[in-house]
């Protein structure tokens, strides 16, 4: 794939700089955070791009008011861009998402449709056709391989986890893969970040449920920034070093607070996931300050993600009663 100019952006990256507008900042989620209701939020969100502020027959239907509107982001992305391509990859896990739940489906002879997505690029009832009649024509090389490697060991081993390692292995090579084809350092770093997040995850993971350190080496993922061994000379650190071991690659406090709280008994995964989350917010946003590119279109749909997140956790916090400053403190970084 040819390196398009900055310029050949000129025209979606106007239309980005148009909706950050409407992205929400702290102070519009605290309000949200104050409402009583979740119709009281929804008519707030409605100036924001989700829903027509009309009220919601049941609270718990934000869900869809909320998928629209970040399918509705991502549409105007790509509808916009000079191809496509070049960032669909960022929609990889929902397709990837979609392909496990049918192979691990048909291998425990139930129904896949009730577990799939639609934020992939195939719709899903496209997804089960090609997964059942194994038509992998307009498949990524990537899914084609992972499908097929899947299927060849599951049929060996009958492990459903089997399908998760092999297909989560070939979602990232994938999306590594595109990001290089596309040959965008900032996406190329993106992906590569969010490898390293990911394997620091399954390593933290892995760690306080006492599995042994061969099973973190089946499930690494390749093409991050931190390599395997560094993983594997460290599976007896303590988080503490760890923090010191890991801080040149930006994940001091992932281990020094996040790995230490979630590994304590009781802990959870809550202030490592919420850590990362804003390891990402903090990288995309230096494309705030490119004119042109592709750079401002990537970061407004990592942007738009995290906005749906946080509008998640805020809505269900409504509808759950959950006190106002857990919410708050649960709440990732904002991109404006």
């Amino acid at each position: 794939m040819e390196k398009r100019k900055p310029e050949e952006y000129a025209f979606p990256c106007s239309l980005v700089r148009a909706g950050e507008k409407k992205i929400l900042g702290q102070a519009d989620l605290e309000k949200l955070v104050d409402c009583k209701t979740v119709n009281q939020a929804m008519a707030i969100l409605a100036d924001f791009g989700y829903g027509d502020g009309r009220e919601l027959p049941n609270p718990r239907e934000f869900e869809k008011v909320l998928n629209k509107g970040l399918a509705e982001a991502y549409q105007m992305i790509f509808s916009a861009a000079p191809d496509r391509e070049e960032l669909e990859f960022f929609i990889y896990p929902g397709d990837y998402h979609n392909i496990k739940a049918l192979l691990k489906a048909e291998a425990l002879n139930i129904e896949g449709e009730p577990y799939l997505t639609e934020n992939g690029r195939f719709a899903s009832e496209t997804m089960v056709r090609m997964v059942r009649e194994r038509d992998f024509v307009f498949m990524t090389t990537c899914m084609k391989n992972g499908i097929n490697e899947a299927l060849d060991v599951f049929a060996k081993s009958n492990d459903p986890q089997e399908i998760d390692i092999i297909l989560d292995r070939a979602c990232y090579r994938d999306m590594l893969e595109k990001a290089c084809e596309v040959g965008s350092e900032f996406l190329i770093g993106y992906v590569k970040l969010l490898i390293d997040i990911l394997n620091v995850t399954s390593f933290v993971r892995l760690r306080k449920i006492g599995k042994p350190q061969g099973f973190f080496q089946k499930v690494f993922l390749k093409g991050g920034n931190m390599e395997e061994k560094l993983f594997e000379a460290s599976w007896e650190d303590t988080f503490q070093k760890l923090s010191e071991k890991m801080g040149p690659f930006g994940f001091k406090d992932a281990f020094g607070t996040g790995a230490a709280e979630a590994a304590a008994p009781g802990g959870t995964f809550t202030a490592l996931e919420k850590i990362t989350d804003n390891m990402l917010m903090k990288y995309i946003k230096d494309a705030k300050y490119i004119s042109f590119g592709i750079e401002p279109l990537a970061a407004y749909l990592v942007a738009k993600d995290m906005e749906n997140k946080n509008l998640r956790m805020i809505l269900a916090g409504i509808v759950t009663e959950t006190p106002k400053n857990i919410t708050l403190e649960r709440l990732r970084v904002p991109y404006v």
